[in-house]
C-alpha cells in the first residue's frame, strides 16, 4: 500500500489518455450489465414461484387456432386441478395501431375464478366486486393507469379487429403484480355483442394443486382429446414464456457473443494503454531499478496500475447502471416490451459480474506490460532515451 499514491499518481500522469480509456471500460459495461440484465429478467420467475402451479391448455397447431369451450368441464374433473379459467386474446386497438398504445387485451369468462388462478397480484383501487359485478367492467394494471393517466370510473373503447365489434369498458379495478400492463374484462360482453363468439377459446389457465400434478397432467389432459379434431397442447406457463422468447431466436447465445466481444474490445484498449506506458517509462524504470527496487515491485506497480485504471472504470459504470436502472427499467415497461420488462429488476449478480470482468480486463491488459518492464536489464533501460 505505500507505493500506492505513487501509482496512483502515475495512472493520471497523461490525463486524456488515461480519461479516454476509462470511459471505453465505463460504457462498454453498461452494455454488459443492461444485456445480462435482460437475460437474467428472461430466466427468473417474476411470480414468486406461484407460476410453477399453472397450466395452459391451448390447441396443438397454434395459438391463433380456437379450442372449444366444452373441453372445460372434463378438464376441470382430472385428479389435481384446482381451478380452471377460459381466456381469450381480444387483440383490437386503443386509440390507434401505433406500437406505443399496444397492450395486452384479454377476456375471461370467470372473473372470480381468474383471480384465484393469478393470485399473486393484488386490487389496489376499487374491489374485485366492483369489476365482476359489472358485465362492461375492465381490470387494469397500475402500469397503464399511469401511462396514459386513467381514473377509476373512467370509461375507454378498444376497437376490435379478431372480434369486430367495438367494446366500451369502465373501469372498475386496478391491481398490482408481475405484470402491470394489461386489462382483462368479461367474454359475455363480447359474445353478447357477437354471439357467434360463443363456444371459442383461445387457452384454458389451470391451477394444479402440487408439482407431481404439474408432471401429470400434460398429458392427461392432451389424451383426453388426440383423437378429436381439435387436439390440444398443455404445457407450464414456463415452457410458454421460453416459446415466445425462441420466436426471437436463441437469445442467451446472441447475448452472450456480444458481450464476449465487448469485453475483448475492452481488454484491447486497456492493454493498448498499458503498452503505451511502459514504453514511455523504460528509462523511468531502469532508474529505479538502479536505486535497488527489486523486480517484484516494479512488476506490482505496473500491474497495479493497470488494475486500477480498471477499477476506476468498473466502478464508474457499475455506479452508471445503478443510477440509470430506475428510469431505464421504466421506459421499457411503458413501450411495447412493458409485459417483459414488468419482471426486470436490479440483479445484484450482474452488477457484481460486470465489476469482476473490469478487474479481471486490467489483471490481463496490464500482466505482458508489466512482466516486460520488470525483466528489461538496467542497460538496455538506460540505454533508451524516454
Amino acid at each position: 500500500m505505500k507505493f500506492f499514491p505513487f501509482v496512483f499518481k502515475n495512472l493520471f500522469r497523461k490525463k486524456t489518455r488515461s480519461l479516454l480509456t476509462v470511459g471505453s471500460i465505463v460504457l462498454p459495461l453498461l452494455v454488459i450489465c443492461i444485456m445480462g440484465t435482460i437475460l437474467r429478467t428472461l430466466e427468473s420467475d417474476p411470480t414468486g414461484g406461484k407460476g410453477m402451479f399453472r397450466l395452459i391448455v391451448r390447441h396443438k397447431v397454434s395459438l391463433t387456432n380456437w379450442v372449444l369451450e366444452s373441453y372445460m368441464p372434463k378438464i376441470a374433473q382430472l385428479p389435481g386441478v384446482t381451478e380452471i379459467v377460459r381466456m381469450n386474446w381480444f387483440g383490437g386497438a386503443y386509440i390507434d395501431q401505433k406500437p406505443e398504445n399496444m397492450f395486452a387485451r384479454f377476456t375471461t369468462s370467470d372473473a372470480q375464478t381468474f383471480l384465484k388462478v393469478f393470485d399473486e397480484g393484488s386490487i389496489v383501487q376499487g374491489s374485485a366486486k366492483d369489476w365482476i359485478d359489472d358485465r362492461t367492467g375492465v381490470l387494469v394494471g397500475e402500469l397503464l393507469m399511469k401511462k396514459y393517466g386513467w381514473k377509476l370510473g373512467q370509461k375507454i373503447t378498444l376497437k376490435g379487429d379478431i372480434y369486430p365489434v367495438n367494446v366500451d369498458l369502465t373501469i372498475r379495478a386496478t391491481f398490482k403484480g408481475p405484470d402491470e400492463t394489461g386489462v382483462y374484462f368479461h367474454h359475455q360482453y363480447v359474445e353478447e355483442a357477437l354471439p357467434r363468439a360463443k363456444g371459442f377459446v383461445g387457452w384454458f389457465w389451470i391451477k394444479a394443486d402440487s408439482l407431481a400434478a404439474v408432471e401429470r397432467l400434460p398429458k392427461e389432459i392432451d389424451g383426453l382429446f388426440d383423437n378429436s379434431s381439435v387436439p390440444t397442447h398443455t404445457e407450464t406457463e414456463k415452457e410458454m414464456q421460453n416459446g415466445f422468447v425462441s420466436m426471437l431466436g436463441n437469445v442467451k447465445l446472441m447475448v452472450t457473443g456480444i458481450s464476449t466481444v465487448i469485453v475483448f474490445v475492452i481488454l484491447l484498449i486497456a492493454a493498448n494503454t498499458m503498452a503505451m506506458t511502459a514504453r514511455e517509462r523504460v528509462t523511468e524504470i531502469a532508474v529505479l531499478r538502479t536505486l535497488g527496487y527489486p523486480k517484484g515491485t516494479i512488476l506490482g506497480m505496473m500491474l497495479g496500475e493497470s488494475v486500477l485504471l480498471a477499477l476506476v472504470g468498473g466502478t464508474l459504470g457499475a455506479l452508471l447502471f445503478v443510477g440509470l436502472f430506475p428510469g431505464f427499467r421504466e421506459g421499457l415497461m411503458y413501450s411495447p416490451m412493458g409485459g417483459f420488462a414488468a419482471g426486470m429488476r436490479l440483479f445484484p449478480e450482474i452488477v457484481a459480474l460486470a465489476f469482476g470482468i473490469s478487474v479481471l480486463v486490467g489483471i490481463l491488459a496490464g500482466l505482458v506490460p508489466a512482466i516486460r518492464s520488470s525483466q528489461r536489464s538496467i542497460t538496455d533501460g538506460l540505454r533508451q532515451v524516454g
